[in-house]
């Protein structure tokens, strides 16, 4: 099965992006110890800078009249480090700024389209790939897959449940939903359809370190259940409805079954179906019940305040 149209990036994008992540720049070092010192005023002084760094160069081109191949790749290649810089700063944030920068995903997001007059009195909307900045923001869910995929093993749980939390609640609060549930499949189908032992509700101190060399197979239910559970609870409406509609606009990788799934008899329609909806809340209702029996496997249905989850013993 061929990778749908909607998915497909440019090969002179990708090259571009490729040199960059080679470098080890788009890592955003920087980043990362302004999130874990607390100082989210000073990075969201840079995504806003970054923002207006993109609007500056696509202005110029257009006004320069300068051919789309000539500024296109690199004006992307400066929208997916803003992309990166997000992924980092959600990933080392303390729970207490994420929803900051929930509201900047959304303050961007409602930007809505980026324009430019040109010279000829023409109104030009910014887009890459057939996408408009910023209303389809562009490359995002597909460099969060990438980052998430790369790196998933080594994080914390912490990690993953601070990425989560911005990346579910982004895709609950609309924002490019449908592309943006594909990171929430990936979650689920690793924490729900993937054989793996249960875990343990380890320290603080033992769960919540980073480790390269932990690799896929060693990670447990309960390292993948806050994530999970984010995306159940946080992307609720998007992922009901896209699963009641059977939505299956994803890339071969990211919508097929995994194990526990295909054995249970759920149907592989490539992406989300009200059968695999369902799978997910009895396996999320098995893990609370073996753990909380007291809660007699209920799931809550609140979204806000987050006063409630399951991974607490």
């Amino acid at each position: 099965m061929a990778t749908p149209n909607s998915w497909g990036i440019p090969q002179e994008y990708e090259d571009l992006v490729a040199i960059v992540r080679d470098s080890g720049v788009w890592k955003g070092l920087d980043t990362k110890r302004q999130a874990l010192d607390n100082r989210m005023d000073q990075i969201l002084q840079m995504l806003g800078s970054c923002i207006w760094n993109i609007e500056d160069q696509f202005k110029a081109a257009v006004r320069a009249r300068a051919p789309e191949a000539a500024w296109k790749p690199n004006l992307s290649l400066h929208v997916r480090r803003l992309w990166a810089q997000i992924y980092t700063a959600a990933r080392f944030s303390s729970p207490e700024y994420r929803d900051r920068l929930v509201v900047e995903l959304m303050l961007l997001h409602g930007a809505d389209n980026m324009t430019c007059v040109g010279d000829d009195n023409r109104t030009i909307v910014a887009s890459l790939a057939n996408r408009v900045l910023w209303a389809d923001m562009p490359f995002f869910a597909e460099d969060m897959i990438y980052f998430w995929n790369l790196e998933f093993a080594a994080m914390s749980r912490s990690q993953r449940r601070n990425l989560h939390y911005v990346l579910a609640t982004a895709a609950g609060g609309n924002i490019v939903s449908d592309k943006l549930c594909a990171v929430g499949i990936l979650v689920l189908r690793e924490a729900f359809e993937t054989p793996r032992e249960m875990g343990t509700d380890d320290s603080v101190d033992d769960e919540d370190g980073e480790d390269g060399n932990r690799t896929i197979r060693d990670l447990t239910v309960l390292d993948l259940l806050g994530c999970a559970e984010l995306w159940l609870l946080k992307a609720r409406d998007p992922i009901m409805r896209l699963s009641a509609n059977g939505f299956s606009d994803y890339p071969p990788e990211i919508g097929r079954l995994g194990p526990l799934a295909r054995e249970a008899g759920v149907p592989d329609n490539g992406g989300l179906s009200q059968e695999r909806l369902d799978f997910w809340r009895r396996r999320l209702w098995d893990v609370i019940r073996s753990r909380h029996p007291e809660r007699d496997g209920r799931v809550p249905q609140e979204r806000w305040p987050d006063s409630w989850d399951s991974w607490n013993p």
